[in-house]
This record gives structure tokens, C-alpha cells and sequence, in this order.
């Protein structure tokens, strides 16, 4: 397809999402307790490329994050900051987005430290890489009468690797309200993270939604195909908190050394100071030591 007409098709397709009615017969991600094994988890992931953790958050923790971050959705103003067609409608007229939460919640900051979530990306990305960043953390508080995103990989910000290709970015989608249908509770094809063609297109009977209550986290590898679902309702908006980790030797998506400035940093774990990129990376294995400071590690501005 030319680029001019596969844009437009793109354009077409951003517009229109995929909805999802109570008649289509759609698979259905696992539910699981927040005592579940880990390693049931993690290998219920790499089945199905994604699993719903209820009641993930503590309701203590739950309620610090709230907090923390109302005042800053209440602030935000929906749309797309981006200029391009495709970028307004790929993030929604009708959705509040910002980043650089670990200099806006100390809860979220207590978040990155969760001994589950280090397991979940240890497991996946450890493989390809010596040690990994955290790749976003970022609200997505959709509005009502927003329009189904479209389905997309998250590792097609990194879109250079062959198919099948390794896993480089793993994502969590924290549901900080109630997520159901009418809210737009997340869109996910599970085992698309399997398929043969990296093209193929879900029908909407191999889609589901992670409707889940707030306080619950949907866990799901880089290359499953998912999207924001359609808010049909006229006044309630859906608090989602994505976070995201990617391989080391790759650059992520937020700029956490701008969006978290030094000062803040120095005050924060040496885990989640390594997560947002203020140490260098050092492979255990194979490849080089990248982000120095006049060869030393970057920690030392600290």
C-alpha cells in the first residue's frame, strides 16, 4: 500500500476503533487473586500475553495515588500536545495524558519497588539485556464519549527487530477507577503476541476488554495487541496508570532526566534512580557500558 493511502487508512481506522458489543463471542483474560504465585503468572503471560491481577494495589496505596495524581489530572487538559492527524486521534480529543510520575507521587515511586512487578520484568527482559529502564510511567484518564483507540503493540515504538520478535518492553495498565465496558476498560487480543503475521488484524471476536475493579493491574508483554476501549458514557471518566519497562540498550519513551530533575532524584531509591536513567547501563554478558560520564557510571552526579 503507498504511504499516502496506508496514513489515510490508518487515519480511517483511529477514527472508528473497534467496539466491542455484548454479542461478539471474545476470549477472555485470566483473573487472578493478588496472593497468586508469581511464576503462575508470569507464565500465564507468556501463554496468553497478558493477565489481570485483582485488588494489585493495597487500598491504602490505591487511595495515595489518587491523591497524589488528582490534582494533576484535574489540571491536564485533554488532547493530543502532538500536531499530526494520526497523534491526535492515536491519543484521544477526549483523553488526559502527562508523565513524569515519580516527581508527582511518592506512591508511585513506592510502586516501582514492588518485588512482583521486578519479577514480571526480570523474566521477560533479562534475557536481551543487562538491566533495563523504566520505559513510562503515564496517566491515561479517558473521557466520556471517547472513541476506541486503535489497537496497537507497544513494541512498535522500537520497530526495527524481525517477527517474530523479542520481547523489548513489558507494560502494566493500573486501574486507579473502576474499569467496565462503558468506561472503555482496556482492549486486548490475547495470544496476538504469538501470531505468525506481525500485520494480521484482530476481528472483533478475538478481542476482549480487562474490565477490572480499580486497584487491579492488567500485566501484558510488548508485542500483544491492545488499545484504550470506547468510553460510551456521558460523565464518568476511566483513571488508567500505565507503566512500562524496556531493554537497556534502547532509549525509552520518556525523557525521565528532564521529566524528573536532579534534585528529586537524589532523594529517591537507588533502584528507581537506576530505572529512570540516572546510572549507566552495564550488560552482565555481551556489549558495551552506554550513558557514562566521562566513563564512569552516571550515578556519580548524584
Amino acid at each position: 500500500m503507498p504511504q499516502s493511502a496506508q496514513a489515510a487508512e490508518t487515519v480511517r481506522r483511529l477514527s472508528e476503533g473497534i467496539i466491542l458489543r455484548p454479542d461478539d463471542a471474545a476470549p477472555s483474560l485470566i483473573t487472578v487473586a493478588p496472593d497468586a504465585p508469581i511464576e503462575r503468572i508470569l507464565r500465564m503471560i507468556e501463554t496468553d500475553g497478558g493477565v489481570i491481577v485483582r485488588d494489585f494495589l493495597p487500598p491504602d496505596l490505591l487511595r495515595r495515588l489518587q491523591a497524589d495524581l488528582r490534582p494533576f489530572v484535574e489540571d491536564s487538559v485533554p488532547g493530543s500536545k502532538e500536531q499530526g492527524e494520526i497523534w491526535r486521534l492515536f491519543h484521544g480529543p477526549r483523553t488526559k495524558r502527562f508523565c513524569g510520575l515519580a516527581s508527582k507521587s511518592p506512591a508511585f515511586v513506592e510502586l516501582l519497588l514492588d518485588e512482583r512487578l521486578k519479577a514480571y520484568a526480570d523474566r521477560f527482559l533479562l534475557p536481551n539485556c543487562g538491566s533495563y529502564w523504566l520505559n513510562t510511567g503515564q496517566m491515561m484518564v479517558v473521557g466520556p464519549g471517547e472513541p476506541a483507540q486503535l489497537l496497537h503493540r507497544d513494541s512498535a515504538n522500537w520497530p526495527h527487530f524481525p517477527w517474530p520478535a523479542p520481547e523489548v518492553t513489558v507494560s502494566c495498565m493500573f486501574a486507579l477507577s473502576d474499569f467496565e465496558v462503558e468506561t472503555g476498560a482496556t482492549q486486548v487480543a490475547p495470544g496476538s503476541h504469538r501470531w505468525s503475521d506481525p500485520d494480521r488484524a484482530p476481528s472483533p471476536a478475538e478481542v476482549t476488554q480487562a474490565v477490572m475493579p480499580a486497584g487491579s493491574v492488567l500485566l501484558y508483554t510488548g508485542n500483544v495487541i491492545h488499545a484504550a476501549g470506547e468510553n460510551r458514557t456521558k460523565d464518568r471518566w476511566r483513571w488508567g496508570m500505565h507503566v512500562s519497562w524496556v531493554l537497556g540498550w534502547l532509549r525509552p519513551e520518556e525523557c525521565h532526566y528532564l521529566a524528573v530533575p536532579i534534585e528529586t532524584a537524589r532523594k529517591l531509591p537507588e533502584r528507581v534512580q537506576h530505572m529512570l536513567g540516572y546510572h549507566s547501563y552495564h550488560p552482565s554478558l555481551y556489549g558495551g557500558r552506554l550513558g557514562l560520564v566521562d566513563f564512569e557510571d552516571a550515578k556519580r552526579v548524584l
